[in-house]
């Protein structure tokens, strides 16, 4: 796994949150079991381009002055309209001790069903997972090549993740499925002749 780090500043309690984002800042905060929460602002460009990389189960080094605190992103908000990140959780890591976190999933394969005319329904974009911080990795592949036919899908459980996360969805969970495309009406089916009314009784009482 990459070593990512990103530099944050101290945030006073005087600094307002609209103020830091209209100066391109981000407001975040970084907290743990053995961490006491620190109120943070960080470049926002730089957040972005990093969580690009990171998601939510990379371990980033957290600069701040001169302490670096390994970290992962725990929680975020968006603005509702424009969907930037407003504000961001950061959840110091002891090493040795359980983390939550979400791990992408990745795509993979070509499936036969799709290729044959079915519609990829893509269930699950990530996966919720306890684990040592040790073992964390950027994502799980999901095999597509697995829907064969139509109909066929890929749960939790085919996934084949190891016992060294403790995975906290049911393991029945549809990630991925080869749908049956909706019916489209034949356009090319004749239009029967409808008799119509009104005009041609006003011409017939004229006779």
């Amino acid at each position: 796994m990459e070593k990512l780090s990103l530099n944050a500043e101290v945030r006073t309690s005087e600094e307002k949150n609209a103020h830091l984002r209209a100066e391109k800042l981000l407001p975040g905060v970084v907290y743990g079991n053995h961490q006491e929460p620190i109120s943070l602002k960080l470049n926002y460009p730089e957040f972005l381009k990093l969580f690009r990389k990171s998601g939510e189960s990379h371990i980033i080094s957290l600069k701040i002055g001169k302490k670096s605190i390994d970290v992962l992103v725990h929680d975020f908000q968006k603005h509702p309209v424009t969907g930037d990140f407003t504000h961001v959780d950061f959840y110091a890591i002891t090493k040795g001790e359980v983390v939550s976190t979400k791990i992408h999933l990745e795509f993979i394969g070509e499936s036969q069903a799709v290729r044959e005319g079915a519609i990829l329904e893509e269930h699950m974009k990530e996966i919720e997972v306890k684990c040592q911080p040790a073992d964390l990795v950027d994502n799980f592949e999901v095999d597509l090549s697995k829907l064969v036919e139509m109909g066929d899908s890929i749960r939790v459980s085919d996934l084949g993740i190891s016992d060294k996360y403790d995975i906290q969805v049911n393991a029945n969970e549809i990630v991925a499925a080869a749908a049956k495309p909706a019916k489209v009406e034949n356009l090319d089916a004749p239009i029967e002749d409808v008799p119509v009314t009104g005009a041609d009784e006003e011409n017939t009482e004229e006779k």
